[in-house]
């Protein structure tokens, strides 16, 4: 048991080890503002970028000085969609918050990181995000309805496709309740 629980810690650590490139800053800003309520395109420019390597995977994290992207907290997964301009789109595979700057995920750097771009948000897969968003709520009301007040949210997964919810309760929720 020991030696194989070595192993797998061994292939563990091997998987979770990322090769991070230092950042290339292309612009200084001071902040990069979230746009993405009021607005699902916007022009942007790219502040920074870097590499990231990892399992054989590589990704381009991008900082925007602006962006509609949401970035993935709370349970809710981040944004997609692209950047583009006269010359090329690249997707934007995902949004993420670190350190409350949004940093976007795309499968490559433009040919002129310098350059402007549309920043264009996947419409669609944000407006499943939102309706599964809402349902947390009409869930967490659902819940304290039903079985008391004393359920507590306890996280949430949110994402286009189905969400999941986290509660406490003192007791297995029973089929009629379910109902």
């Amino acid at each position: 048991f020991e030696k194989e629980l070595q192993v797998q810690k061994e292939r563990s650590r091997n998987a979770a080890s990322q090769d991070i490139d230092d950042w290339q800053e292309v612009m200084a800003i001071s902040e990069n503002e979230f746009i993405g309520y009021d607005n699902l395109e916007a022009n942007i420019r790219i502040a920074r970028y870097r590499r990231v390597k990892s399992k054989n995977n590589e990704v381009y994290q991008l900082v925007f000085d602006q962006t509609p992207f949401y970035g993935e907290m709370g349970g809710e997964v981040g944004d997609s969609g692209v950047i583009v301009n006269e010359e090329e789109t690249i997707k934007v595979i995902d949004t993420k918050k670190e350190n409350g700057v949004s940093v976007h995920l795309l499968e490559r750097i433009p040919n002129n990181p310098a350059a402007e771009f549309m920043a264009c948000v996947d419409v669609e897969r944000r407006r499943a995000i939102e309706t599964n968003h809402t349902c947390t709520h009409l869930l967490d009301q659902a819940l304290k309805e039903v079985l008391g007040n004393h359920v507590e949210q306890k996280g949430s997964l949110v994402t286009p496709d189905y969400l999941r919810f986290d509660f406490s309760h003192f007791e297995k929720v029973t089929p009629e309740q379910i109902r």
